[in-house]
């Protein structure tokens, strides 16, 4: 609880406060909210926001004015060095222009001032060009049109006087460029003299020599002003330039200044972020939980406690996914749904503490491979918790628990309840069972214990020896079972049941081996010190009261467990089976909502070495005909019966003839399309095979082992053990068993036992 009440602190301090913008959501207009989320991260970043926006606001302010004149500075600087190089091309033309006078009035060679008048206007016209491209109708002048300088009227006017004069001195020398060839003609009668063309040419010269005296000074004068002017605004530039570095200067403190300040908050914070993280990662290090927090594909992150290294043994556990944490340790129904739930986590829709309450993972399994390659066995209790970002879910926080002693502790504390709860049922059944049907039931019960571990004992190593053993073992277990439960001796009763349940998944296996009875005779050593206890609890609360009680009394209620076995009177012996049957068929009939009666007779007259295996036969057979054969008090009604159904158990003496045992019942009798489709559905027939049986061969189906009509197994029906456990009674004494039914009518059992007189001849011989 500590991690995360820190957790929540933090993230307080990196400016992600939930709560805020829980309470702007409160305010109506999706704008206003959103307005406010922008304001809110804006202010996480105030700080490189500032910075960011002084540099840019210097960078206009600053540089960028200081870029632009220093580029006017250059251009101004440019033109007034082209300028003051054609200033004097004026004097050049006009010394030009005299020289080809003069050559011409001597006869002299005229291409050299000729190229230079040429050169000249050519230096000229190029000058001209590139003023009047720099010119525009703002009275702006540059030497490049990207970047103009702004110009006086009288520089304007000293250009235009400029042209004007270029444009007149031009005319008159184009004449005198456009000469070609020699002026001269040369012949023996008047020697060299001027011809046509030079005559041309000295008229031609002599008209641009009067033009550049006159223009050229104007022109030259012109060309002095626009020097001037350039050379007044270069100094002006620079002044502006020295002024706005001077600004830059002061700009570039102040921004330094607050980098400074700036660089001294971060590394405040910085130290503190780094305190902070030593503190997490010594809650980290110290905290018993396992803490992670798993992103929105399922892995877990790089910080994480380190218990998580103790609780699954693994390291490290970073990036890994929780499917990859889980599958080693956990089967893969619990996996499955773990990730379902994580999955249902992560949708908005779902409301978190409705959904923490059906955590899968609240107290689960886990195995773990020891080094001697056993297996560790612990619990773990995971909980989960969303974690928010600016109102959206980021991660889910998972912390681990270790609650292997709570869980144990859980156990032992049960299981004493338990055992404490099976004493205190034991002791009640006990107060109520006939004292002479108890000691009957243990006395039989021991017996049929030393018979089962004694064969459990026995050697066996074919297949069919050990499946013969476990029939065996099977039907003495069944009869434990039944005549515990007609004692209603619950808890005799559910062990016996649970040794049914592990002999049922032997007879399953495809095969068995002499290893598999390991189980069986654990469990038949906790139900034999379960009857030690029943037997010690009994002789506890025994009181040596035999002697005051009346004549005739059967002694209910009271415990002579310890008294030696005299001879059994048949009335009292009549009387206890009676009783033990009666309270079996009501405890099966209330069971099944049914309602039942017994009526009994010659009860009294069953020899001695003949009582066990009548009361075994009978409380079989009371059971199946209460489970499948008598009706529900309202289907007897229809059928026109008594809402109460009638059981009826007859044991008479035919002499020689030996003994006849009758168990019938009114019910519904036997369903001979049930049985075809049992067998059919056991493999015990096909469907064709079954279709053509008729009731002689289809009844003794019902004595077969592991055949049954029931479809659930449960305390009294549906092994198919029953049945099977009579047949094996009655063919161990030597005797004859029939069954008979009238189809919604009855279901008689007939179990014919030799005489004793015949038995003991047998035996002699």
């Amino acid at each position: 609880m500590i991690a995360s009440e820190w957790l929540y602190v933090m993230d307080d301090r990196n400016g992600n406060s939930n709560s805020g913008l829980h309470r702007v959501g409160q305010v109506p207009g999706a704008e206003i909210s959103a307005m406010k989320k922008l304001l809110n991260r804006l202010l996480a970043f105030r700080g490189p926001m500032l910075i960011g926006i002084a540099l840019t606001g210097f960078a206009f302010a600053v540089l960028l004015p200081g870029f632009q004149l220093a580029g006017r500075l250059d251009d101004t600087t440019a033109a007034l060095r082209l300028v003051s190089e054609q200033r004097r091309q004026a004097d050049v033309v006009a010394a030009a222009l005299g020289a080809l006078r003069d050559r011409l009035d001597s006869f002299g060679y005229v291409d050299e001032p000729l190229n230079e008048v040429r050169n000249s206007m050519a230096e000229l016209d190029s000058l001209e060009r590139t003023l009047n491209a720099a010119t525009d109708l703002g009275g702006r002048f540059a030497v490049s049109a990207s970047r103009p300088i702004r110009s006086s009227p009288e520089l304007a006017a000293d250009l235009v006087t400029f042209q004007a004069t270029w444009q007149r001195l031009r005319l008159g020398l184009v004449p005198v460029v456009a000469f070609q060839g020699v002026p001269y003609a040369d012949s023996e009668a008047s020697g060299v003299q001027l011809n046509e063309g030079g005559r041309l040419l000295v008229q031609e010269s002599r008209k641009a020599i009067v033009v550049a005296r006159r223009d050229g000074a104007q022109m030259s004068a012109a060309l002095g002003q626009i020097a001037a002017a350039l050379e007044a605004q270069s100094t002006q530039l620079s002044a502006f330039l020295r002024l706005l570095m001077l600004v830059a200067f002061g700009g570039t403190l102040a921004v330094g200044a607050s980098l400074t300040y700036y660089a001294l908050a971060r590394r405040r914070q910085a130290l503190l972020l780094a305190e902070a993280r030593l503190q997490t990662e010594g809650i980290l290090q110290t905290v018993k939980e396992g803490l992670f927090l798993l992103d929105s594909k399922g892995h877990i992150g790089a910080a994480h406690s380190a218990s998580m290294r103790r609780l699954f043994k693994r390291d490290p556990v970073a990036g890994l996914s929780l499917q990859e944490l889980l599958a080693p340790i956990v089967p893969d129904r619990t996996l499955r749904t773990a990730l379902r739930f994580v999955e249902i986590l992560w949708s908005e829709r779902t409301k978190e503490n409705l959904v923490r309450s059906i955590n899968p993972l609240q107290e689960v399994e886990v195995s773990f491979e020891t080094g001697s390659g056993g297996q560790e066995t612990r619990w773990l209790e995971f909980d989960f918790h969303r974690v928010r970002n600016d109102g959206k879910l980021s991660n889910l926080l998972v912390s681990v628990n270790d609650v292997t002693p709570r869980v144990r502790l859980g156990r032992e504390l049960a299981e004493l309840r338990e055992k404490a709860q099976s004493q205190v049922d034991t002791l009640l059944g006990v107060l109520q069972v006939n004292p002479e049907q108890l000691r009957s039931f243990l006395a039989d019960a021991d017996t049929a214990m030393r018979m089962i571990n004694a064969m459990l004992r026995e050697p066996a190593k074919e297949e069919a020896s050990l499946r013969g053993k476990l029939e065996a073992i099977f039907r003495q277990m069944h009869g434990i079972k039944g005549e515990a439960s007609a004692l209603g001796l619950t808890t005799v009763q559910s062990r016996a049941h649970e040794f049914e349940d592990a002999l049922k998944a032997l007879r399953e296996q495809s095969s068995v081996s002499g290893g598999d009875f390991l189980t069986l005779a654990v469990r038949l050593d906790d139900l034999f010190s379960h009857l030690e206890s029943l037997g010690d609890l009994v002789e506890r609360f025994a009181q040596p009261v035999q002697a005051a009680a009346a004549p005739g009394d059967t002694g209910r209620g009271l415990f002579i467990v310890g008294a030696p076995r005299a001879v059994v009177d048949p009335g009292r012996a009549a009387s206890g089976l009676i009783d033990t049957l009666d309270q079996l068929l009501q405890r099966v009939a209330g069971d099944r909502g049914k309602s039942a009666r017994l009526v009994t007779n010659g009860l009294e007259v069953v020899p001695e070495p003949y009582r066990r295996a009548v009361k075994d036969i009978a409380v079989q057979a009371i059971r199946n005909s209460v489970v499948h054969g008598i009706e529900i008090p309202e289907l007897r009604r229809i059928g026109g019966k008594a809402a109460a159904g009638t059981l009826t158990v007859q044991f008479c003496d035919e002499g020689a003839a030996g003994y006849r045992l009758i168990i019938e019942d009114d019910g519904a009798g036997l369903s001979l399309r049930r049985i075809r489709e049992a067998a059919v559905e056991r493999g015990i027939l096909c469907a064709e095979d079954a279709a053509r049986l008729d009731s002689k061969q289809l009844l003794p189906l019902l004595f077969r082992a592991g055949f049954s009509t029931h479809a659930v197994a449960d305390e009294d029906a549906g092994r198919g053990v029953g049945m099977s456990l009579v047949a094996e009674i009655v063919k161990d004494l030597n005797g004859r068993l029939g069954i008979s039914s009238g189809e919604g009518r009855y279901t008689r059992l007939s179990v014919v036992l030799p005489s004793l007189q015949r038995v003991q001849s047998v035996a002699v011989a």
